[in-house]
């Protein structure tokens, strides 16, 4: 596969001190993902530019790289052949694990990474969910709505995301992604992403 090319303007930040989080998300996304062109990486940088977008909107202070690197494993559970979990939410929460062990997270607690993790898919609002969880299941929304739902977002500078991540093959990905649901965790349909 080749390497994806970084384009995530909200990375181009002087002070980064998790920038090491960037690089590994890019690692681990090549290392993982089967699949070929620019729809799945867009996708996932699209989701951290919406999430970072929202969260910067509400006051939120959560690290660009670490959300830079949650969004890039949000759901390689589904293709991952390392990663244990019940469905693929909880194996890419496990990759995250895996992947980051060791590795300095700037003190964010790991219970809101999962927060992040296990529920960006959910269509309805999670009672009690932490305020940057809500911003990527919003961020993932924005994306699949192809920003016609954005949560206060200019609608400027949403096209402007897509315009410069453009979908590519993501359709056919997505295809693949449903059927490999399908197929080996059906019950994720319902349990994961409406409840």
């Amino acid at each position: 596969m080749q390497r994806p090319v970084a384009t995530a303007t909200s990375l181009e930040q002087p002070e980064r001190p998790l920038a090491h989080l960037a690089t590994l998300a890019d690692e681990v996304f090549e290392r993982t993902s089967p699949y070929e062109g620019h729809g799945f990486v867009n996708h996932c940088r699209r989701l951290h530019r919406f999430a970072t977008m929202l969260m910067q909107a509400k006051g939120l202070s959560f690290d660009v790289d670490l959300a830079y690197l949650v969004a890039m494993v949000h759901d390689l559970g589904i293709v991952s052949e390392r990663d244990t979990g019940e469905n693929y939410l909880q194996r890419s929460r496990a990759l995250f694990h895996r992947e980051t062990s060791g590795l300095d997270l700037g003190g964010v607690d790991s219970k809101l990474v999962d927060e992040c993790l296990l529920f960006n898919h959910r269509l309805l609002a999670v009672p009690n969910l932490s305020e940057e969880a809500e911003c990527f299941r919003r961020a993932v929304i924005i994306e699949h709505s192809h920003g016609l739902k954005r949560w206060g977002l200019e609608r400027a500078a949403v096209r402007q995301v897509f315009e410069e991540l453009p979908r590519d093959n993501f359709d056919r990905v997505l295809l693949d992604f449903t059927w490999r649901t399908l197929r080996h965790e059906p019950t994720t349909l319902v349990r994961g992403i409406f409840f």
